[in-house]
């Protein structure tokens, strides 16, 4: 199975900094009063407007950037595998404690710092990839596809039974908003402690329903990057022709496509008219959403054949190589800006600002990460999950420094 090495991998790199950089922008809508606002509808703003920003911004991020981290996950595994059988060791006992790692990160992380948290799912559902290990490639890829499409069918019958069974929309809507008004006030006025009390109850809800409606798709998505590892395509020559043609078309289709749908969710964010709408909005959020976080990963690859794009990818790529570190510590330096035991700007700031106050924290870190990895050989985080994965600690420390 080719591995990605040298000049690949830093594009593999480069595509994990640039899904930090989408998941950030997503996140800024939950940072700023809990996780219930989505971007689409009003950028997090209770009962907010649907405008062009909103619908910009949500065609371009939101619900693409999990499912991208999801399929980096499997690619992630997939070469592990690879260079595990080339060492004849097993990648069983490493990735299971690597997972334990992540899962016990993202508890610290839904509780103390942001109820958005995907990496329980992640780690929960990751758990189970050593199960395809010797499962031929075409195989993984096609039950990948079959998980995405049926996650999408079975959340979208449920999203519509749901709403059907509810009763009277606008009654619904009103005690929708009276409960994300009471979530707002918690962050906006509550203690570290007492907002770290409500994410924690938050939980206990967030996480078997993440599981319920989006780990298929995590886990497609994970089977995908798995088998796009063992075909090395993180190398735009090996793809087939077809797919080096349509990479960037496919990505503005995309794109464009996602207009009507994110107007769509915006407009029935809160709670939807009926569940004809329901069910049809989720239906185009759960399909266009790994679709779209593809075409991002394709036209990234592709593109970096361009010298001058090329360069620019470098350029950020030692950001994907700190991942772990840098995606929660968006979540510790947004908790304290947005919310009220900290700068308390949640209420204060609008979408463009936020946005923009994403956008300059991930060039920060951009930094940063070069600056770090001049002197250390991973992130902080990335160094405590090897250590537990391997039983044992590895030196920060680079040996000319």
């Amino acid at each position: 199975m080719p591995v990605a090495g040298g000049a690949r991998q830093t594009m593999v790199d480069a595509l994990r900094a640039i899904a930090l950089l989408g998941i950030v922008v997503v996140n800024v809508a939950a940072y700023r009063s809990g996780v219930a606002p989505s971007l689409s509808a009003g950028g997090g703003a209770l009962g907010g407007t649907v405008d062009p920003l909103t619908v910009g911004l949500a065609a371009l991020t939101e619900g693409r950037f999990y499912p991208l981290f999801s399929f980096l996950f499997g690619w992630g595994f997939a070469v592990q595998d690879a260079r595990s059988r080339v060492r004849g060791r097993s990648v069983v006992g490493p990735w299971l404690r690597r997972s334990a790692v992540l899962l016990g990160l993202g508890v610290l992380h839904a509780v103390f710092f942001f109820d958005g948290d995907i990496l329980v799912t992640y780690a929960i559902v990751g758990a189970l990839l050593p199960l395809v290990r010797r499962v031929p490639t075409a195989w993984v890829a096609a039950v990948g596809g079959t998980m995405l499409v049926f996650q999408a069918l079975f959340t979208a019958g449920l999203v519509a039974l749901s709403v059907a069974a509810a009763g009277d929309p606008v009654e619904v809507r009103a005690d929708v908003r009276a409960d994300m008004v009471a979530d707002a006030e918690v962050y906006a006025t509550g203690s570290f402690l007492d907002v770290a009390r409500h994410r924690a109850g938050d939980m206990v809800l967030n996480v078997p329903f993440g599981l319920l409606s989006v780990g298929g798709t995590v886990g497609g998505m994970m089977l995908l990057g798995v088998a796009a590892a063992r075909l090395g395509w993180s190398d735009p020559r090996r793809w087939p022709p077809a797919l080096r043609r349509a990479a960037v078309p496919a990505w503005v289709v995309g794109i464009l496509l996602s207009v009507p749908a994110v107007w769509l969710a915006g407009h029935g964010a809160v709670w939807p008219d009926d569940a004809g709408q329901a069910a049809l909005s989720w239906l185009l959020y759960a399909l266009l959403g790994p679709a779209v976080a593809l075409a991002w990963a394709a036209v990234v690859l592709r593109t970096g054949e361009v010298p001058a794009l090329r360069r620019a990818y470098d350029a950020v790529a030692p950001a994907g190589r700190l991942s772990l570190t840098i995606y929660l510590s968006q979540s510790v330096v947004f908790s304290l800006v947005f919310n009220g035991y900290g700068l308390g700007l949640g209420t204060e700031v609008g979408l463009g600002v936020a946005v923009a106050m994403a956008v300059a924290l991930w060039l920060v870190q951009v930094v940063l990460a070069r600056a770090w990895l001049h002197w250390f050989t991973m992130g902080p985080l990335e160094a405590l999950a090897r250590a537990v994965a391997y039983l044992r600690w590895t030196p920060l420390r680079r040996r000319h420094c």
